[in-house]
């Protein structure tokens, strides 16, 4: 009678219930009976009474993992889940291979359940299934624990080749680790099985973005929207792979119309929604901008992104208070290397003559800009100790109140306190009318000073330093595309050209130089480049100019450092410190904007940048 009561169960039989109950009225202890009544309620949803007849059987016989195995479950079911783990971890100390008992306890475990070493022992199970070992994947993927999701995908399609979304899913945890060349391969196995697969062309763009593959991400996005053009991720995918790439205002207006798509699939696409604010801030619509990441943030309080691109557009807004508490959120964007975290943060706290770090974390530019806080902290209080890129060390060691100055790459005695640069804003409470801007504030030493007064540079004119481009950095693509739209050719400024009595001084470095090979047609640039070492031969040089312009790039900061005249050609969407609609700075008093007024056009930057030197050459 068990035997046909159990096939009437598998069966889906109701009756099935009714033959347990007959047998069980003969025979009140028998323990397998009890525990498939436990099974039958459960899989009827009688929670309750599941536990009451598991908890029978157990009474029976308490030796028995499945039964421990079935009341975890019903715990599970009834909310209670660390009862439910307790059953788990009982029924594997009495049967340690059993798989279903190892699956549930994996799919929430706690920290003192080693679950990496539960996991391996899962793995190696013969009796273990791929689709035991997928539902145990995606739940430690979705507990953030890489490692173990990725050893049990791995296990899967070891079972399974031709499991599509096993290859998926590992190719999402291989993408949260950063390891894009994996999740690629992972995700071009996914579609040698399903050529038709949206989200697997989808992902399989995001991961070759992040290898630098801007055209190759284009094309498998607009694969995935064809597959799929009722789904918003492909749309907001490629929204933000256009305006990251745009060049003009045509790319600028298709990455805006990608992203509107996924909002009218979607109202509250988290991507699509900050990638639309990433485009208005761009444009320089910051009402708008600021709008859309606040959208954002109400659908996703804490992403990171979001918070990080509003303070860009409150800060670009001259709303700086807010501004710089937001800009914080940088550090968990992923863009920047971890600090230390064994170093103590300086919260604004009395220094009382502690050794305060401070140090750079982005580019020299950024650096040169925002060391001018390190005599402001000594005056705290503080003994300043300067961290910053070894191109700038010999420069920033002549600084007032600053006690030392290292290469961030040297090593050196731990600090009371750190700091980051960029923070040093918000922990100072700058704002519009308080920004340090007193100039100058950084100072060639004398013996970089002494060797310039030694070189010889063109007379009778006004010396002007030309940089035209910044960094190219192709294994950096987001860098890399910000670089490509702040940088023009040489060619561009051909209309210098034209004005009388100037002796053009190149100031440019690297590769674009190589353009000095063939200049605009009466453009004579004096080159002195090959001297210069580090930037406080470039600080030495530039004050024995008149006037430089310059793309937004380093030099731009050291010019308005020194308290030189400089001119500064902006993109069009212009870095967030040079403000909005304005043609001066507060930070740096004796800087001007040229700003871009279409994206992607310098023609007409290049031509008012030739009327205002032929300005200045007559009032010489």
């Amino acid at each position: 009678m068990l035997a046909s009561a159990v096939a009437r169960h598998r069966a889906g039989e109701a009756a099935a219930g009714d033959l347990y109950r007959t047998i069980l009225s003969a025979e009140p202890s028998h323990g397998d009976v009890l525990h498939l009544l436990g099974v039958t309620a459960l899989q009827a949803g009688a929670l309750e009474v599941a536990e009451g007849w598991l908890r029978r059987a157990l009474a029976v016989d308490g030796t028995q993992a499945y039964y421990r195995n079935s009341l975890g479950e019903a715990l599970r079911a009834l909310g209670r889940p660390d009862e439910a783990r307790e059953q788990y971890r009982l029924a594997l100390t009495l049967s340690p291979a059993y798989p279903e008992a190892l699956a549930n306890l994996l799919r929430q475990p706690r920290p003192g359940d080693n679950a990496s070493t539960l996991l391996e022992r899962f793995c190696r199970l013969r009796s273990a299934t791929a689709n035991e070992l997928l539902a145990v994947a995606d739940s430690r993927l979705l507990a953030g624990r890489l490692a173990d999701a990725g050893l049990a995908y791995r296990a899967a399609v070891a079972l399974e080749p031709a499991t599509v979304q096993a290859y998926v899913n590992l190719g999402a945890t291989a993408s949260r680790e950063k390891d894009y060349a994996k999740a690629a391969i992972a995700y071009r196995r996914a579609l040698r099985l399903s050529p038709d697969h949206p989200g697997a062309w989808n992902n399989l763009a995001s991961a070759v973005w992040e290898l630098n593959d801007g055209p190759g991400a284009t094309g498998f996005c607009r694969r995935s929207v064809a597959l799929k053009p009722d789904h918003p991720d492909p749309y907001a995918n490629l929204g933000y792979v256009q305006r990251s790439q745009a060049q003009d205002g045509d790319d600028f207006a298709e990455a805006a119309t990608l992203c509107r798509r996924a909002l009218r699939l979607n109202p509250t696409h988290v991507s699509a929604l900050n990638n639309l604010g990433i485009v208005n801030l761009d444009l320089g619509r910051l009402d708008e901008a600021e709008r859309l990441f606040r959208r954002t943030l109400e659908a996703e309080p804490k992403h990171p992104d979001a918070r990080f691109n509003l303070s860009l557009a409150l800060l670009k807004a001259g709303r700086l208070r807010e501004g710089w508490e937001l800009y914080e959120a940088r550090w968990k964007t992923g863009q920047l290397p971890a600090v230390n975290a064994q170093l103590r943060a300086w919260q604004g706290e009395p220094l009382n003559g502690a050794t305060i770090l401070l140090h750079a974390e982005q580019g020299h530019g950024d650096t040169l800009h925002f060391v001018r806080y390190a005599p402001l902290v000594a005056a705290l209080g503080g003994r300043v100790v300067l961290a910053v890129q070894p191109a700038l060390k010999r420069l920033v060691a002549g600084m007032p109140g600053v006690a030392a100055v290292h290469a961030l790459t040297d090593a050196f005695p731990a600090p009371d306190f750190h700091c980051p640069l960029m923070s040093l804003p918000r922990l100072l409470g700058t704002e519009l009318d308080t920004i340090p801007g007193s100039i100058p504030y950084l100072y060639p030493p004398a013996e970089a000073i002494g060797k310039w007064l030694g070189q010889p540079l063109p007379g009778n004119g006004l010396r002007v330093g030309l940089v035209w481009s910044g960094d190219p950095r192709p294994g950096l693509l987001r860098a890399n595309l910000t670089d490509r739209r702040r940088s023009m050719t040489l060619r561009d400024l051909a209309p210098l050209a034209e004005v009388p009595n100037l002796r053009f001084v190149n100031l440019q470095m690297g590769g674009p130089a190589a353009q000095l090979a063939d200049p605009p047609a009466g453009m004579d640039i004096h080159d002195p480049m090959g001297a210069v070492a580090d930037f406080a031969d470039t600080a030495a040089l530039v004050l024995r100019l008149d006037l430089v312009i310059t793309v937004d790039t380093s030099v731009a900061h050291l010019v308005g450092a020194l308290g030189k005249p400089v001119w500064v050609l902006s993109r069009y969407d212009g870095c967030w410190r040079w403000l909005l609609d304005r043609d001066d700075t507060p930070w740096y008093p004796t800087m001007r904007l040229f700003r871009q007024t279409m994206p992607g056009d310098w023609t007409d930057v290049g031509r008012r940048v030739a009327d205002a030197l032929h300005a200045l050459s007559r009032s010489r």
